[in-house]
């Protein structure tokens, strides 16, 4: 567990929410895939009504740019204050280079520091985690943006996997300064399990099986090997790094108004929520309108409980998220 509760206070800007324009209903997707199956059973199955996937020349870089973007039109003094930019992603644009990079030149901002944070789902509460310490260190401003591509990793014979899955991004700005904040950071904490790493994954593209040593086509997309068990080790993941976390930080689920969990599926966010003994009135569900959209889903539903639902100044906010590779995270965070 690495936990870190910093000695100076910082702030949030955001997050700001990006979703591509292409909306998946759960009748799209079966066409797609060209299974005979009632679209309402993917409901049934997961609570997810509709995803949004990106067009087929957009990249991961692409939605980066674009919650960016949007992120700088809403705070346009920030931009030149930015030192380093971390892209927590499992979808960059190639294998080699980082995607960072390409981020940092497409939206000008010149001598910065960027690189990539791979956390699968615990993405973007993973990079707050980073991005806190960095910004503790360098007393400089931190552009964090989470943006994920699932909907080309989907194969159309595994509908466990494909049902699940949705593209997305966010972006916000970690800084000392508490001018126009949103929130401020108190603290968070990473845990990993990677006994059970491969219950989720996609086999080729990495050392172990580059691309022209495949076995079968099928090891290019996304595959869940156990779907109970990954659905098991997720609750139990989350519920488990939450009351760790309250504990270190010696706060109670009755101190926090609001819990924004990984949007993994409708069935497994509220299996937390039981888990945890909170009423469902207090959990943030975003997932049956964007799908599981891995790494960016704590930020693209934390954007939506602070621009659509509202939450009041003072009021403690935990985010929790789970997933590939056994990695966990949680932060708090207070309104302001």
């Amino acid at each position: 567990m690495s936990f870190h509760k910093p000695n100076k206070k910082i702030f949030i800007r955001g997050p700001v929410a990006c979703l591509p324009e292409k909306k998946v209903s759960n009748e799209d997707l079966v066409r797609w895939m060209g299974r005979d199956i009632r679209a309402s059973w993917i409901e049934h199955r997961t609570g997810i009504q509709s995803r949004h996937w990106v067009k087929e020349n957009e990249s991961c870089s692409d939605l980066a740019d674009a919650t960016a973007k949007k992120l700088f039109t809403k705070y346009p003094e920030q931009k030149e204050k930015i030192r380093n930019l971390v892209l927590a992603t499992i979808s960059g644009d190639y294998p080699t280079p980082p995607t960072a990079p390409l981020v940092q030149h497409r939206l000008g901002l010149e001598n910065i520091g960027a690189v990539d944070l791979t956390a699968a789902c615990a993405g973007f509460v993973t990079g707050l985690h980073a991005c806190s310490q960095f910004c503790v260190a360098t007393e400089e401003d931190q552009l964090l943006i989470a943006s994920e591509i699932r909907s080309k990793f989907l194969a159309k014979d595994d509908l466990g996997a494909t049902a699940l899955f949705g593209d997305g991004a966010a972006s916000c700005i970690i800084s000392l300064n508490a001018s126009d904040a949103c929130f401020e950071y108190i603290a968070s904490q990473t845990f990993s399990e990677g006994s059970v790493a491969d219950i989720i994954a996609i086999q080729a593209g990495g050392s172990r099986m580059p691309y022209h040593e495949m076995k079968a086509e099928e090891d290019q997309y996304l595959k869940m090997k156990k779907g109970a068990t990954l659905f098991i080790k997720a609750a139990e993941g989350m519920a488990e790094c939450a009351t760790i976390f309250m504990n270190r930080i010696g706060k109670t689920l009755d101190d926090i108004s609001w819990i924004v969990p990984h949007q993994a599926n409708l069935h497994l966010v509220r299996d937390v929520t039981r888990r945890l003994n909170v009423p469902q009135n207090k959990v943030v569900e975003t997932v049956q309108f964007t799908g599981n959209t891995s790494g960016a889903s704590v930020g693209i539903a934390l954007s939506h409980l602070y621009d659509n639902v509202g939450v009041s100044e003072g009021s403690f906010v935990l985010l929790i998220s789970a997933g590939g590779g056994g990695l966990a995270a949680c932060a708090l965070l207070r309104a302001c």
